[in-house]
């Protein structure tokens, strides 16, 4: 189980999250869904240690959660200057006893001998991916990670986690785009505000695409009326 304990967070004048209290079931895949600015990548940063709440706690399995349990494939991914792809791979500790660069690279096609800086958006997305699989730990993060990808890698990242769920990680996806999380996810959570409103499981899919249509709907149906 990973549990929000309390949670407060906020950025100069702004509030995140005040006091949030909830809990994600382990070795389950968690859609985080939510317009933008809901607090999603604070609260994945948050769960990753990458930033730390002004108030309240992350707990893995009863105890605080450490930077070794996630690792984390964010939107925006940072690379030194300067350094090939190989070069930046090599940062990073095999830990992951499955981890065959060389076949994954096969898949991905990545020139690891280039300079990372010369590399495309969703080359750099394919590169940060490869990164995080030679680690291994309890809890994945992807932050919308179909962005800047082919309909290809797409489906290769889709197997990918398909891969990581049957081996029993935790595991929490955001994305701006719902069916990839139709095919991965045990369970949905809807953030608005800083507050988890509705959670739906995997049978419920429906029910999601229809409250978020509703909601939507509800807030700006009458402003795109009487504005367009």
């Amino acid at each position: 189980m990973i549990q929000l304990n309390t949670l407060t967070k906020s950025f100069a004048e702004k509030q995140i999250f005040t006091n949030l209290t909830f809990s994600f079931h382990a070795q389950k895949c968690h859609g985080i869904i939510g317009l933008n600015g809901a607090g999603k990548t604070t609260l994945f940063n948050l769960i990753s240690s990458y930033l730390k709440p002004e108030q309240g706690t992350v707990n893995f399995n009863d105890l605080p959660i450490l930077k070794n349990d996630v690792l984390y494939l964010e939107t925006n991914n940072y690379f030194y200057p300067y350094l090939t792809g190989m070069e930046f791979l090599d940062i990073f500790p095999n830990t992951n006893a499955y981890f065959k660069l060389e076949e994954l690279n096969s898949i991905f096609q990545l020139p690891l001998n280039q300079l990372v800086e010369e590399y495309s958006t969703g080359m750099k997305k394919k590169l940060a991916l490869l990164a995080i699989l030679k680690q291994d730990s309890p809890v994945y993060i992807f932050d919308e990670p179909f962005n800047g990808l082919d309909l290809e890698s797409n489906h290769i990242l889709e197997l990918i986690i398909r891969n990581l769920i049957v081996k029993k990680k935790t595991i929490f996806i955001s994305s701006h785009i719902l069916d990839p999380l139709k095919n991965l996810c045990n369970e949905y959570h809807y953030l608005e505000n800083g507050e988890f409103i509705k959670s739906y499981n995997e049978d419920e899919y429906t029910l999601l695409e229809d409250f978020i249509k509703s909601n939507i709907n509800t807030r700006f149906r009458d402003i795109v009326e009487k504005s367009v």
